[in-house]
């Protein structure tokens, strides 16, 4: 209903405090100011029939003992709720009488429903709430599907996506869509992208969505696109008729991509598994462009994604590096940890830069927590900044001390630490702890991720080699699994462009080392010991890696290990190669280091 003429202008047109005094005694049962927001803001008060909280005592007890000169029923939620606000305290003797009696509010615009979802604070009590307002319209059960996503917690999150209420909005949502504009595709999409993994009933509301994304040419704004296309490649959506629509409307709307959207658009093709070199020399160039707009938040993004895709665009790198360390100041904690891991799989962290960022971050180092640690602690191995020695001590007993009274650690975060302390040689310090992270990771089952299973490589061929007293027995399973990993990625490296330069130049390379004449025979992807190398000459026994960005770990760790098997480990540094630009400087460098390594 409406508010009589004259009432007070206001932009809450229902709480207590807003209407005329003459109006008040007919607005106590239908509206009360909400506890926690009341104190800030004047907002919608809505008493919820499904739950058992309690407004605010001072508003509850005035609005009760109005509700009771105008005579209101008592329906049975609050002869639930009333007993136990007497017994609490938060009604007094004289209140009592007035809190039988329920203050009600008829819900007639779906804002209400919207707000009253947003406020709630347990999954099934949104559910709840859902299966007594089925006829909600599709704002309200978008609104319903974000704040389950947002309330699932791991210990619920079965509960949640198994109970049919559940279903129930997803197949509401579903049957709606083919009447949603694009705005609202984009928020149902969103919404259905919050939730930890995916389940049949999310993936056929994802695949639904899909089938009508891919209908609407031209319907999309650059950030409507974004969000389209992260959530799909989170569920998994990945058909063809899919990704050509979403790489079309990218391209038609290029000029007015923002910072946020092209990581989005990175991301979500890199999880669909394609890589489309126009579209991202595009993006690239347009985030280079924009380089000026991005926020803190955009960069940590834009360099997380740049290092899971292996992008070695050093234009971009060195503006966005640039960017971050003249303000450090406007990163948060995580956000450092997050650039410097990135920045470290880059192999475009500097120990200078390693040196900035821990004067930064050493006063708040205690913010950081779980896997935050291990990325830091991975980053510094990365660089072999062992001038941060202390740092690294500190970062590895934080870690270990989570372990008693932390969440659950990931696995990811156990292998980078494993892999940490063998880089930078503290297993025997942390030996206890070594232990315990190698028995925790062996517990689990082995991961399709090849990422964490060739960083994991390295520990086990650590410990064949280095750590054998240790006594640690390595699953058949485990090991099996980080052999195909680490084999897959160089078989998948050995035909690349880099490679075969680099072969082509030492087909004509020569030259002389303690006056001895010498030329290599360079022979891709051998056996070295437990290792594969990208190239070995049997002859002088120099075994060759390049370090690639796409690798996820730094080849120190391992060339130590070979060193000590009798090879000559020669390491070529991506960014090194890329600046010797033509045939003679690539052959200026190649020799400089051969004979390096020989007169050593």
């Amino acid at each position: 209903s409406r508010a009589p003429r004259g009432r007070i202008a206001h932009p809450c047109r229902r709480c207590w405090c807003c209407q005329p005094a003459a109006w008040r005694p007919t607005m106590a049962a239908s509206a009360v100011a909400t506890a926690t927001a009341g104190a800030r803001r004047c907002s919608v008060a809505a008493v919820r029939l499904t739950s058992a909280r309690l407004p605010a005592p001072r508003s509850l007890a005035a609005a009760a003992q109005a509700a009771s000169a105008q005579g209101a029923a008592t329906p049975a939620a609050w002869r639930r709720a009333a007993p136990a606000a007497v017994e609490s305290g938060l009604l007094g003797a004289g209140g009592a009488r007035g809190a039988r009696l329920l203050l009600r509010r008829t819900y007639l615009e779906s804002s209400d429903y919207a707000i009253t979802v947003k406020s709630m604070e347990d999954p099934l009590e949104v559910l709840h709430f859902m299966s007594e307002h089925a006829d909600s319209d599709t704002r309200t059960h978008e609104a319903a599907l974000r704040a389950v996503g947002r309330l699932t917690t791991p210990d619920n999150y079965q509960k949640v996506v198994e109970d049919g209420r559940f279903h129930t909005i997803l197949s509401s949502l579903a049957s709606r869509l083919d009447d949603c504009d694009a705005r609202m595709l984009s928020m149902v999409a969103d919404a259905s992208a919050r939730f930890r993994t995916s389940t049949p009933e999310l993936s056929d509301l994802a695949q639904r969505l899909a089938e009508v994304v891919a209908r609407r040419e031209d319907a999309f704004n650059p950030r409507n696109l974004a969000n389209v296309a992260m959530a799909l490649s989170i569920r998994g959506v990945r058909d063809v008729a899919t990704v050509e629509f979403i790489r079309a409307e990218a391209f038609k709307l290029m000029d007015d991509l923002e910072p946020a959207h092209c990581v989005m658009l990175l991301e979500a093709f890199r999880r669909w598994g394609v890589f489309d070199r126009q579209l991202v020399d595009l993006i690239v160039e347009r985030m280079s462009d924009e380089v000026d707009r991005f926020t803190a938040r955009d960069v940590v993004d834009a360099l997380a994604v740049i290092s899971r895709l292996g992008l070695a665009r050093g234009f971009l790198l060195r503006r966005l590096c640039t960017l971050s360390f003249e303000n450090l100041g406007q990163f948060t904690p995580r956000e450092l940890t997050k650039m410097a891991y990135s920045l470290a799989k880059l192999r475009f962290l500097t120990q200078g830069n390693v040196d900035d960022l821990a004067d930064v971050i050493a006063p708040e180092l205690h913010r950081l927590v779980g896997s935050q640690v291990t990325e830091l602690l991975y980053a510094l191995a990365m660089v072999d900044a062992r001038h941060q020695v202390e740092l690294a001590r500190s970062l590895a007993g934080q870690f270990t001390s989570s372990a008693k009274t932390g969440p659950t650690r990931s696995l990811g975060s156990l292998i980078d630490f494993a892999w940490a302390l063998c880089a930078l040689d503290l297993v025997d310090e942390f030996e206890s702890d070594f232990k315990a992270t190698m028995a925790e990771i062996f517990d689990r089952s082995p991961p399709q991720n090849r990422v964490p299973l060739m960083k994991l490589f390295d520990v086990i061929c650590a410990l064949e080699l280095e750590h054998l007293a240790l006594g640690i027995a390595v699953p058949p399973a485990w090991k099996a699994a980080c052999d195909d990993a680490d084999r897959f990625e160089m078989d998948r490296l050995e035909p690349s462009r880099l490679h075969n330069e680099i072969v082509m130049r030492f087909d004509h390379l020569r030259g002389t080392a303690s006056g001895t004449r010498w030329q290599l025979r360079m022979q891709r992807n051998q056996q070295c010991g437990p290792y594969r190398v990208d190239m070995l000459d049997e002859a002088s026994k120099i075994a060759l890696d390049v370090e690639t960005v796409s690798w996820p770990t730094t080849r120190k760790l391992k060339h130590k290990l070979l060193e000590g098997l009798g090879y000559k480990p020669l390491r070529i540094e991506y960014w090194d190669w890329r600046r010797a630009r033509t045939e003679e400087d690539q052959n200026v460098y190649l020799q400089r280091e051969v004979v390096r390594l020989l007169e050593a």
